[in-house]
């Protein structure tokens, strides 16, 4: 599979996608794929059922918004107990990507938190966080930023440096974060609205697999297996 998308990609074909459709093209993700509402059984009874539940989402909020994706929502009353997890991408592009980066999902952590404990893990890697209505697109050597100016983001300008600064309860616009580990600690900044793609991204000086973490996620969502000949 991984030859025929390069085909695709070195013809010009668009590649495009939010949360797990964002992840894959990088070298690694930031992954609520331990979220059971995500599972692969809920989310096909979900389907089947022709409900548009929003999972994890708070009481009042079921029906499904037009402009809103698959990703779980924080319910105080319905906290979940589950933990990000860090996934492999397939590597086109070289950095370890967070999408919904503004958001608190149905564990009640903010993920932006928890990805900065992920980079500090992998310090090895470059960190990109895109905000839930904010789009990092690609074309070549260039990339421009897309957001949503009329929908909620972390990029705020702080009224004292009049500098752009992380705002958590977001106040601000969408926006991309570039974040790197420096001496143990994680330095953030906002991903210019333009440039060229080498200026954000880099090829990683380390890379640690979380092969346990994987493997209960795996195993908590098994994939179907089709049966094989061999067992008729």
């Amino acid at each position: 599979m991984v030859p025929m998308l390069r085909e695709a990609s070195e013809r010009g074909a668009v590649f495009t996608g939010g949360s797990a459709g964002a992840i894959w093209v990088f070298q690694s993700g930031h992954s609520d794929s331990a979220d059971p509402d995500t599972f692969r059984k809920p989310m096909l009874e979900m389907a089947k059922s022709g409900k548009k539940k929003r999972a994890g989402g708070p009481k009042g909020r079921n029906e499904k918004d037009e402009h809103e994706d698959e990703s779980s929502t924080y319910d105080a009353n319905n906290k979940k107990e589950w933990s990000y997890v860090r996934v492999p991408g397939l590597n086109f592009l070289p950095a370890l990507c967070c999408p919904h980066y503004d958001m608190v999902q149905s564990n009640g952590v903010l993920r932006s938190d928890d990805f900065d404990n992920m980079l500090l893990r992998h310090a090895g890697e470059r960190g990109i966080g895109i905000d839930h209505w904010a789009a990092l697109s690609i074309e070549g050597e260039r990339y421009r930023i897309i957001s949503h100016e009329d929908r909620p983001g972390s990029v705020v300008i702080d009224e004292v440096t009049d500098e752009q600064r992380f705002c958590p309860d977001r106040t601000g616009n969408p926006g991309v974060w570039i974040m790197e580990v420096v001496d143990s600690s994680v330095e953030r900044w906002v991903c210019p609205s333009v440039g060229k793609v080498s200026e954000i991204l880099r090829l990683p000086t380390d890379v640690v697999e979380d092969t346990a973490a994987l493997a209960r996620c795996r195993q908590d969502n098994p994939d179907i297996v089709p049966p094989s000949p061999l067992d008729a």
